[in-house]
């Protein structure tokens, strides 16, 4: 079969996708990006694409992937960011291939391990609720028994009624508790888990998430350098702009205070007189774990005390750097080692295979705590240029209390572990180019050597959209005069009722987006605009699916609805940009980044912030056109982009649109 021949009648004007769609209109991005992706795989090389909203990127990337596996019997592993677009592709896209393409293919998505019911805890649970359970929890696990006996997926996304995280958490698949041999083979086990798996290994095309990818890669042999998380297969990144920072959470494990909390919670708690202990004779074990609850808040509340300052009430900063070795004393290591040691002595108790496992399992993550927080506290890989740093989840009192670590530079790793030779790894996303070439996101990702391809966008931005910017608002500055919020709510109620609603607010700044948002109010309420607002309760795609359904509605939001928003037609008529969104150049991460650039011979400003911004730019810019027949504004309430130099690089970096300073 010739593909390349195969894939041009697939998207041709008068081919497969037109006898499907009366209305399909020939796509030249969308044809050249699957011919280049079938190129890329057939020379066993590397490509970065960039594809606009509206070239239908999904069906560009999957038509050759499948019809390279099944003639090279490889796998195709296509990794997504968001949990929208996995489910699109295989509820929606993958089932319309199906019927679509003159060969068969299998197809499965596989999620982290813990998304997944395990029956035989689900039964362990249910045989010892009254020892792990309150009242309104047993009631969970009996409609979660009678759910498992219906579900074909298992998963907790299926779950259509409440489940409490205790309850979950209780009976879902766990690394080291939920094995090979404690589930049984293919041929006789109920586990949802395995079953997913065993699908997999039947599978030509697997669709799984950025997380999951990077811990499956770590449990690969290194000398299986012929593919990724299968012998000789590829790998297709969708949302590629996410990369780096979700590679970067697995080079250190979260540790914080509630983490360690939660586990001895599970273990035992003393106020429901409920938890894993009570299923052994274990009341030496329980005053241990209680002296540990009682430590673990002291340590963690030392440690806040001594490095963060107030001013007026508030904490000076969030996120606080240590450079210096053992700042602190580990005082939990005595406790947590003799809590391990005691665990251990409870093995002989264990009535089966499963509880043991559990057991293990409490043993291997208490051990873990211990390490981490003592290669913290030792700043273990300071020398492999690794930053560390304490973090407040937020400025309430009981807030959550984080020893964090991470790598500042992610290029080397990217370079020997994703983009190297025999193997074929593509990476699209709608913004990977600043100021129109992919030279800052090769960099970051050490991919200077590789192909990249960017395509051309299919909507005429120029006649969609129009561009305000006012040159009377103040400079945002880091103190947030009063002067500069008054003059920012003023220029947002203006757009908002030049278009009666209909509006997406970005802020990148919380404080002022409530004080703004607590301003304008009334006033909404008076024009019987509707008001929602990202953080008072409701979750995100509630507050899109309200915005979309009510297109008199405005919507108040910080960084995720930079992002992953798609809102086509009238209730996204207007985008409201208050701030050019530079990362805050005093959290430690940050820091260091701009620290390591400018020790290395380079600009951070040019070479990092200045990119980042403009990235995150092009993402919330992209919010507004989702569709060839969208039309609407944006306002752009930050005047820097006409004031400083660096603003034509924003500019360079979006369609031509016509843009009136007011």
């Amino acid at each position: 079969m010739d593909l390349h021949k195969t894939i041009e009648k697939f998207f041709s004007d008068e081919g497969t996708l037109s006898n499907k769609f009366d209305n399909y209109e020939f796509r030249q991005s969308q044809l050249d990006m699957a011919i280049s992706i079938l190129d890329s795989l057939e020379n066993k090389s590397h490509l970065l694409i960039e594809a606009p909203t509206g070239i239908g990127k999904s069906f560009a990337y999957l038509v050759p992937a499948i019809y390279f596996a099944l003639q090279n019997k490889r796998k195709a592993v296509v990794s997504t960011h968001t949990i929208n677009l996995q489910e699109q592709l295989i509820y929606k896209d993958i089932p319309l291939l199906k019927e679509l393409l003159p060969v068969k293919f299998k197809a499965a998505l596989l999620k982290g391990k813990s998304n997944y019911l395990c029956p035989k805890r689900l039964r362990y649970a249910i045989e010892n609720s009254n020892s792990l359970f309150q009242p309104g929890e047993t009631l969970e696990l009996d409609m979660l028994h009678s759910w498992s006996k219906e579900t074909d997926d298992g998963t907790i996304s299926d779950v259509n009624f409440p489940v409490s995280p205790n309850v979950w958490n209780t009976v879902c698949a766990e690394r080291g508790i939920c094995t090979n041999k404690t589930c049984g083979g293919i041929e006789d086990t109920e586990c949802f888990y395995q079953k997913a798996k065993y699908r997999l290994a039947d599978a030509d095309l697997i669709v799984i998430n950025h997380h999951l990818f990077f811990t499956l890669l770590n449990g690969v042999k290194e000398d299986e350098s012929d593919g990724y998380l299968y012998k000789d297969d590829f790998v297709i990144f969708d949302e590629a702009h996410t990369l780096e920072s979700i590679a970067a959470e697995h080079f250190v494990p979260a540790m914080s205070r509630e983490i360690i909390k939660y586990h001895l919670l599970r273990l035992y708690n003393d106020k429901k007189r409920r938890g894993f202990l009570n299923s052994f004779p274990a009341l030496h074990v329980i005053p241990i774990v209680q002296n540990l609850l009682d430590m673990n808040q002291v340590f963690f509340q030392g440690i806040k005390r001594e490095l963060f300052k107030k001013e007026n009430g508030k904490y000076i900063k969030l996120a606080i750097r240590i450079s210096e070795k053992n700042l602190f004393k580990n005082e939990l290591r005595e406790e947590l080692t003799k809590l391990v040691n005691n665990l251990r002595e409870l093995r002989k108790f264990c009535r089966n295979e499963l509880q043991e496992n559990e057991l293990q399992d409490y043993i291997l993550r208490f051990g873990e705590f211990n390490y981490l927080i003592d290669s913290f506290l030792e700043l273990k890989d300071e020398d492999k240029n690794y930053v560390y740093w304490v973090e407040l989840a937020s400025q309430k009192p009981e807030a959550n209390v984080s020893l964090c670590a991470s790598p500042v530079d992610l290029s080397e790793f990217f370079r020997d572990n994703i983009f190297r030779d025999n193997n074929s790894c593509i990476m699209t996303s709608a913004t990977l180019t600043v100021n129109n070439n992919f030279k800052y996101f090769k960099k970051r990702l050490g991919a200077e050597r590789e192909q990249d391809l960017q395509l051309p966008t299919q909507f005429d931005f120029y006649n969609q959209v129009k561009m305000y910017i006012p040159k009377d608002i103040p400079e945002p500055k880091k103190e947030n005069n009063i002067i500069y919020q008054n003059k920012l709510a003023e220029w947002i109620y203006h757009f908002i009722t030049l278009t009666e609603g209909k509006a997406l607010i970005l802020f990148t700044n919380s404080a002022i987006m409530k004080n703004i948002a607590a301003e304008l109010k009334e006033q909404l309420i008076a024009d019987d605009i509707e008001l929602l607002i990202q953080g008072e309760g409701m979750s995100r795609k509630n507050l899109l699916n309200k915005f979309k359904k009510n297109i008199s509605s405005v919507l108040f939001g910080l960084d995720s609805f930079w992002l992953g928003v798609d809102v086509p037609g009238e209730a996204l008529s207007n985008l409201v940009i208050t701030r050019l969104p530079f990362q805050v150049p005093d959290h430690p991460l940050i820091q260091a980044r701009l620290e390591y650039i400018d020790s290395h011979g380079g600009n951070s400003f040019m070479d990092y912030s200045l990119p980042e911004a403009i990235l995150k730019f092009r993402q919330g810019f992209g919010r507004l056109i989702r569709h060839r027949n969208d039309r609407g504004i944006i306002a752009l309430l930050d005047p820097r982009i006409i004031t400083k130099p660096y603003g034509k690089y924003f500019f360079n970096s979006i369609e031509e649109i016509p843009v009136e300073i007011l």
